[in-house]
């Protein structure tokens, strides 16, 4: 992993030596320009995945709804069903003794009207709860048939979403080589053509580096619904092919750690006192210690609950080492 860390800064310092500013004639606006280019070019693709994901998780939550919905009517039906049973039991225990010799029996008047009051109330109830058995019913057997289009609305959107996958990282791919050259030109322009050695990026127009080094994706989706509304999203994924570097924003020290959720992490503490979590990361670069800003630290991914047709970098920002900030705003800055 080392050996693919140190590569990786070979390329872009060689890449600064043969494309210095004052050779190739570009200016940062041209490059920036054209990156900005390339990313258009993957951003078709990344919205139509975006627009396939928010459409199966749609369904998913209808679905978890729908379910829940089932299990409420079958067990409300189930014990109807019981109850009826019960006065059903009742009755013809009561017609084996002989009703009118029920009533006959009575030792007053009074008594005679409280126990004709107590079979017609029981007569009653069981006519009501008939009734109930049948609605319950009729709604179970209606749940049950919107449960089976749902069903078959999420074998659609899984396909679909799968196809999105596929697209998004085939058009990564392809833009891959171009990216990284022209992004190592940039780095070449902003360092006047002295990238320092052991980075594979510089800091952008904020200062920080930009957290991927290759061709990605990424959208605004703080806040967003994820698991079916029971959490929402706390950060940035960048989607990019599995293996993509993954570099310090800021110069600090590196903590890794693996959890059932993020996978493969790292928490990254910055000298400003800002904290950055990186999370489905395929393979650790750096496990502990101090790192430079743009210093290869791990690689893209899907390690945790990630899926695998779609490796990303999630990432979280921490400023001052609080509570997480949107790092979309930030990201974009970084550019």
């Amino acid at each position: 992993m080392k050996k693919r860390a140190v590569s990786v800064a070979i390329a872009v310092a060689l890449a600064a030596a043969v494309f210095p500013a004052s050779a190739s004639g570009e200016t940062e606006a041209q490059l920036r320009a054209r990156l900005e280019q390339l990313k258009r070019e993957s951003a078709r693709a990344g919205r139509s995945f975006d627009a396939a994901y928010w459409k199966l998780d749609e369904t998913e939550t209808r679905l978890t709804r729908t379910n829940r919905r089932l299990a409420r009517a079958e067990r409300r039906l189930k014990a109807a069903k019981r109850r009826l049973n019960r006065q059903a039991n009742s009755i013809y225990r009561r017609e084996g003794l002989d009703m009118i010799e029920f009533l006959v029996g009575s030792a007053t008047f009074d008594e005679f009207v409280t126990r004709f009051d107590f079979l017609s109330r029981v007569g009653s109830s069981s006519a009501d709860l008939v009734a109930e058995v049948k609605v319950l019913t009729a709604e179970l057997r209606e749940t049950r048939t919107e449960l089976q289009l749902e069903r078959r609305r999420r074998r659609a959107d899984v396909a679909a979403l799968r196809s999105r996958r596929d697209a998004l990282q085939r058009r990564l791919r392809a833009t891959e080589a171009e990216f990284k050259a022209v992004k190592a030109r940039l780095d070449a322009v902003r360092s006047n053509g002295r990238v320092p050695r052991g980075v594979a990026a510089v800091p952008g127009p904020n200062g920080m580096v930009f957290p991927v080094v290759g061709s990605y994706y990424y959208a605004d989706t703080w806040g967003a619904s994820r698991s079916g509304g029971r959490r929402r999203h706390q950060g940035t994924d960048i989607m990019a092919p599995t293996g993509t570097p993954v570099v310090a924003i800021l110069s600090g020290t590196v903590t890794a750690k693996s959890n059932r959720l993020g996978g493969n992490t790292i928490w990254l503490h910055a000298d400003n006192g800002w904290s950055f979590y990186y999370a489905h990361l395929s393979s650790y670069v750096v496990t502990s210690g101090r790192v430079r800003a743009g210093q290869v630290i791990a690689r893209v991914g899907y390690s945790g609950n990630a899926a695998a047709s779609a490796p990303h970098l999630h990432l979280q920002i921490h400023p001052g080492g609080g509570g997480p900030v949107n790092p979309y705003p930030y990201l974009r800055a970084m550019e």
